[in-house]
């Protein structure tokens, strides 16, 4: 054999294992994606949490804590303070939603329940400044770990597209009113992002959908494919992800379709997104929007909103929300 033959073998060889260890890597790689999206890393807990969790009465709070679902749905119940006054977050959404003409309860008098449901990556004690604002309105929030979220022991997430997660926020939202004795008369859903998806899932449930009065949603999506493959580039990618997803106890990316849950949706929803969202951009929302049925929506955009920032840009959004919240009890 000649020289030339050998060296034409060897480079063969070198390039078969190099094919091997780019396809194996690559494999891997997606394969962690794929978990990552079942199984989202654990997030902490926040040092402005923290602050307003060692003592919520000096922001004007009541914190109790309940483990709802057989514990599988870790939950906290928060109201305003009766003995503590407004905080300077509270009054100044207090201010501005007296500025929209809106009549407010004296604070600590509780009108309704608003169920705030996270994103994804994210925690309920996230939400406790979306809470400290709301319960300022005179609004009870109940604060929920999604599945694989938090303190939640539920392995994987599938953002709402099964049975029981569409159950969720429902029977959190009674169990808390049967263990703190407060009514169902006037209640709320409220989700971003992920959380979003099961805001409107829980909407659209034909048994217990009614009980809502209103739903917001707030930079959220139409549905899931389309965003993981702005992520993976090519649609057999998201195929392959989306099947390795399943495999790790998550979502078939193909059955994550809030647009046509919302279909079954006939309440009153207001759907918030920025219009700098790189994660999910705007069009997502807005495709969102347009499959509600309901025959009082309304759409806001958000300038300079992007996934990350939309809920403290310079826009009194809050005040917004919450009065749409109040104006439909």
């Amino acid at each position: 054999m000649s020289i030339m033959s050998k060296l034409k073998k060897r480079i063969q060889k070198i390039t078969k294992v190099l094919l091997g260890i780019v396809l194996v890597g690559g494999l891997l790689v997606v394969n962690y994606m794929a978990k990552s999206v079942a199984s989202p890393a654990a997030s902490e807990i926040t040092y402005g949490a923290e602050l307003v969790l060692a003592k919520p009465g000096i922001y004007g709070l009541k914190v109790e804590s309940l483990d709802c679902l057989d514990g599988k749905v870790p939950t906290m119940v928060v109201e305003p303070e009766s003995d503590s006054p407004v905080s300077k977050k509270g009054e100044i959404v207090r201010c501005q939603i007296l500025e929209r003409g809106a009549t407010l309860t004296e604070y600590s008098e509780i009108s309704g329940t608003v169920v705030i449901l996270h994103g994804r990556n994210g925690r309920k004690e996230h939400a406790i400044g979306i809470a400290e604002r709301f319960c300022a309105l005179g609004l009870r929030c109940i604060l929920v770990d999604l599945p694989s979220h938090g303190e939640s022991p539920v392995a994987a997430v599938k953002f709402g597209s099964d049975a029981w997660e569409q159950d969720l926020a429902y029977a959190a939202l009674m169990e808390c009113a049967e263990e703190f004795g407060f009514d169902t008369e006037n209640v709320a859903l409220w989700g971003m992002s992920m959380g979003g998806s099961f805001a409107v899932a829980a909407a659209a449930d034909p048994e217990t959908g009614h009980v809502w009065d209103s739903v917001t949603i707030v930079c959220s999506l139409d549905k899931l494919a389309p965003v993981i493959q702005k992520k993976c580039k090519f649609g057999w990618l998201t195929k392959l992800t989306s099947r390795l997803c399943e495999f790790h106890g998550g979502a078939d990316f193909y059955e994550v379709t809030p647009v046509k849950w919302a279909e079954k949706v006939t309440l009153p929803v207001l759907v918030v997104h920025g219009d700098s969202d790189e994660l999910i951009p705007a069009v997502r929302g807005k495709f969102l929007y347009e499959g509600f049925s309901s025959v009082e929506k309304k759409w806001v955009t958000v300038e300079g909103g992007t996934h990350e920032n939309i809920l403290i840009t310079k826009r009194p959004l809050y005040a917004e929300m919450g009065a749409w919240i109040l104006e439909h009890f």
